[in-house]
């Protein structure tokens, strides 16, 4: 198998979960970080024995030492580095949310197709082993027919107003700090919704701190999900069905344990045993995409990553959480969408 040389964009916490799980891929070396502080970029590159250690995103991503990049910067530079890896031809594994809305995902997704260039947001709940159960459970019909999912994620943030998820022009919220979670659990197995309520909470910032959203599908599949970065919650996942239920343990987005359940309470347990917190599994996607010259994942398309940014864009639309990179929208279309919804302040 080809060693392909990766290269790290941000050095904050989600990088470092990353870097740590990177030993324990199937192939790959992390040959590069660069951070827009040289002291934290060596620190970081010391800590995971890198070996270069840049001070600018942009000497990275111009760099004949990598072929494939990961980005872990703050949700509102997405965009930008993104564009640039593959205008640089670069293979580019983005962390979650792909984008700041719909456009901005089309006109990266466009430009990837043009260029030829491998790109994936960096959905590592996918290609946990968890997941990748329930998945087989659920298509070997083992809980019959599946109707309905809850899912919850929620943490409680830090209150400084200037952090990144309370600040709006950062891209703050609960919704694409961590209900992008649970919607992508719903549409993993029914795909995009038919119609989408929700109430949510705005904070004195104007993000969203804690939403409930009701997902539905013309097949009479439901969605009960939940986010919030005020309150705590058992973080767990149920899919229910005509012949029995699947738990997703806590945390279930990288869980490492999950459960059937059958209507006559027969327990089916199984566990997985992976070292780190599962992010190995999405470098060795990616890998294995470009060993074969693929330009996306079949597992996780560019697709059902535009359906999943297209439904939050609905939700958030609702709420009425704008990001500056929003474009333009008039005030009949936000009428139009705007059913009888409260949202409260907190």
């Amino acid at each position: 198998m080809k060693n392909f040389r990766w290269g790290i964009l941000g050095t904050g916490k989600i990088a470092h979960h990353f870097a740590r799980d990177f030993s324990f891929t199937k192939s790959g070396e992390l040959r590069a970080v660069a951070s827009r502080n040289k002291d934290t970029a060596d620190a970081f590159a010391t800590e995971f024995d890198i070996e270069l250690a840049l001070q600018d995103y942009y000497s990275l991503i111009n760099s004949d030492e990598v072929d494939v990049i990961y980005i872990a910067v703050p949700h509102v530079h997405h965009y930008e580095l993104t564009k640039a890896c593959i205008l640089a031809g670069k293979a580019v594994l983005c962390e979650k949310p792909f984008a700041m809305n719909e456009y901005q995902a089309q006109e990266l997704y466009a430009l990837a197709q043009k260029h030829k260039v491998f790109v994936m947001e960096a959905m590592w709940t996918r290609f946990n082993p968890v997941v990748e159960q329930v998945i087989d459970w659920v298509a070997d019909e083992e809980i019959g027919q599946l109707n309905s999912i809850q899912a919850s994620l929620c943490f409680v943030a830090p209150s400084d107003p200037e952090h990144r998820v309370n600040n709006l022009t950062l891209g703050g919220g609960a919704l694409l700090d961590v209900g992008i979670y649970p919607v992508f659990l719903a549409q993993l197995f029914w795909g995009k919704p038919d119609f989408v309520q929700n109430q949510a909470i705005l904070s004195e910032t104007d993000v969203d701190v804690h939403n409930q959203i009701l997902l539905g599908w013309d097949n009479g599949a439901l969605a009960s999900l939940e986010s919030s970065i005020m309150s705590h919650s058992p973080n767990r996942a149920v899919l229910s069905g005509s012949k029995g239920y699947i738990e997703i343990d806590t945390d279930w987005h990288k869980a490492k344990s999950c459960r059937l359940i059958s209507k006559d309470n027969n327990e089916r347990a199984v566990a997985f045993d992976f070292p780190g917190m599962g992010y190995q599994f999405e470098v060795d996607e990616v890998n294995r995409c470009l060993e074969e010259e693929l330009i996306q994942s079949p597992n996780y398309t560019w697709q059902h990553s535009l359906e999943l940014v297209q439904t939050l864009d609905e939700i958030r639309q609702d709420m009425g959480v704008r990001y500056e990179q929003d474009p333009e929208i008039h005030d009949e279309d936000i009428e139009e969408h705007h059913h009888e919804h409260h949202h409260h302040k907190h």
